[in-house]
């Protein structure tokens, strides 16, 4: 009897014990980036036109996937195919309209008009996409560009708007379609060493700053938004934004990376080489259409192409 009453009490004080015990909340769930490769696909090098391809700088694409090089090594632009043929080409070295003085970077408002950075003659062209010359932007005889320092990178927004950045005087200017400085950039705290731009389709702005290896947005208003951190970045000479994953080119490391948005690496391409798994100070790189991924190889003459997917 005795011991029927103390089994009893037994199982009564377990039931009470394991009733007022609250459940384990289940783990946190974090998210990590999904891991990407980055794909040697070809190269596009050699004759191109009048010359050799020599220390292409920027690149950039029309509606129609041709590709627009900025070759300058020989002070002129290039433009080549989707079947990556040779179509035409303009420049050389010069003063006037139709010549360049170390050309370093290009922009489109979406394929009918490309903006040049002319860098040594302190202007910006305009040409169209046969690659005529129309008009230039001369800073030193336009009263409100006069004050700017040298321009290191340039973007276009399909609103009109014209970015320049300016290292000199650590900010980015904005100029409306008449050319008239319409806004200047700064993050919080300002610019240390600006440099590499890019707009998106949405016309969200994005500004490398090399002395914190950070990216800082910029909507299509101004106003300053996220702060990116690029992880093990170094020198980053181009970059470009698609379906929220920042692809770059950093040309001390040698190399191509993606990154996620929190600016975590998922992808690295390239060591120091010429070979087709190799980089030599890759600068400018652009998207095309179809998903493919086309780096200015500028120390090994060449322009790379790249697919990436999943791992």
């Amino acid at each position: 009897m005795l011991r029927s009453i103390w089994k009893t009490l037994l199982i009564l004080g377990l039931a009470l014990l394991l009733g007022g015990c609250t459940p384990a909340p289940p783990p946190d769930i974090v998210s990590r980036p999904t891991p990407r490769q980055i794909q040697y696909v070809g190269e596009i090098n050699g004759r191109l036109g009048s010359a050799r391809l020599s220390a292409p700088v920027a690149i950039t694409f029309d509606q129609s996937n041709n590709l627009y090089i900025v070759d300058q090594g020989n002070n002129r632009i290039v433009k080549i195919g989707p079947d990556y043929q040779f179509i035409s080409e303009n420049g050389g070295f010069g003063l006037g309209l139709n010549g360049l003085s170390r050309p370093s970077d290009i922009a489109s408002d979406g394929g009918i008009n490309f903006f040049i950075l002319d860098q040594g003659n302190n202007r910006i062209i305009r040409s169209d996409y046969d690659l005529v010359f129309a008009d230039e932007i001369r800073f030193n005889s336009n009263a409100d560009l006069q004050a700017l320092g040298k321009i290191a990178a340039i973007g276009y927004a399909r609103t009109g708007r014209m970015y320049l950045v300016d290292p000199d005087n650590l900010k980015v200017i904005v100029l409306d379609r008449d050319h008239k400085i319409e806004q200047e950039l700064f993050p919080a705290g300002g610019f240390s060493r600006c440099g590499a731009i890019t707009v998106t389709n949405d016309g969200d702005v994005f500004v490398y700053d090399r002395a914190d290896n950070t990216l800082h947005k910029f909507d299509t208003f101004g106003n300053s938004g996220d702060r990116i951190v690029l992880d093990g970045a170094e020198a980053i000479s181009g970059c470009a934004i698609r379906d929220h994953e920042i692809v770059a080119a950093d040309r001390v490391r040698n190399e191509i990376v993606m990154f996620d948005w929190s600016g975590e690496r998922v992808a690295t391409f390239g060591i120091l080489g010429s070979g087709p798994q190799n980089l030599n100070a890759p600068t400018g790189l652009a998207w095309r259409a179809d998903g493919k991924l086309f780096v200015c190889d500028t120390g090994n003459n060449r322009i790379m192409i790249y697919e990436l997917a999943a791992k």
